[in-house]
């Protein structure tokens, strides 16, 4: 096969200034367009050298470009924020990559320490305890949801020290200010708040109790 022309352009012409990030090579083989090339992976497989090219040096280069492309698409969503594993995998699926190079861009970005699922969730769980505490239920259940292994959850949570009754109290105190907890239709609205939140029946119930005394031991 020969490598009939090649045709430098860019992904957005405004970028044409800013040290050819955008820039791709379009290849023609035999007169025909057959691939798009990152100008990094251009130069790195001495395209610009060849005027023939085999059918396993075309699968070459044309792993080589996914992954470059792929592992690209994947700094870019990185830099927005911190993200997981699992959820720079979805990115990747659903911007059309196969699973083979969508493996090793996400190997490649955890050695690198671009991707790392324990620092996200030490992260998540300090932002969320901060902002709206929920409790160790809810926060595994959020983080697996995330593609989080369980185990990467359970290390950090494990050490996480949280009084359930205190933090549902202070989400009542601050949720439901100027409402009268010893009211039945009060205490029903404030225990489907804090159930859809995670917390277990028993730490509801005490946490009712500290705020309005003489409620009983039953769900309402």
């Amino acid at each position: 096969m020969l490598i009939t022309s090649i045709s430098k352009r860019y992904v957005d012409d405004k970028n044409k200034n800013t040290d050819n990030i955008n820039c791709v090579y379009d290849i023609c083989i035999d007169n025909k367009f057959s691939f798009s090339i990152p100008e990094e992976v251009y130069f790195k497989l001495s395209l610009y050298e060849k005027s023939e090219i085999s059918h396993e040096e075309l699968e070459i280069i044309k792993k080589t470009s996914d992954f470059a492309a792929a592992k690209a698409k994947a700094l870019v969503y990185l830099s927005y924020k911190i993200r997981t594993a699992k959820e720079v995998e979805r990115k990747l699926i659903n911007d059309g990559f196969n699973e083979h190079t969508i493996g090793k861009v996400i190997n490649e970005l955890i050695e690198e320490g671009h991707i790392n699922d324990k620092l996200y969730v030490k992260k998540y769980i300090n932002d969320r305890m901060k902002l709206k505490p929920k409790s160790k239920d809810m926060l595994m259940l959020e983080l697996k949801n995330k593609g989080i292994d369980e185990v990467v959850i359970d290390e950090e949570l494990e050490n996480l020290e949280v009084d359930n009754v205190s933090i549902a109290r202070d989400l009542l105190q601050r949720k439901f200010k100027n409402l009268d907890l010893s009211d039945i239709k009060a205490k029903r609205k404030a225990f489907s708040f804090l159930k859809y939140r995670g917390f277990s029946n028993s730490d509801i119930i005490s946490a009712i109790n500290q705020i309005a005394k003489g409620y009983d031991d039953e769900v309402p």
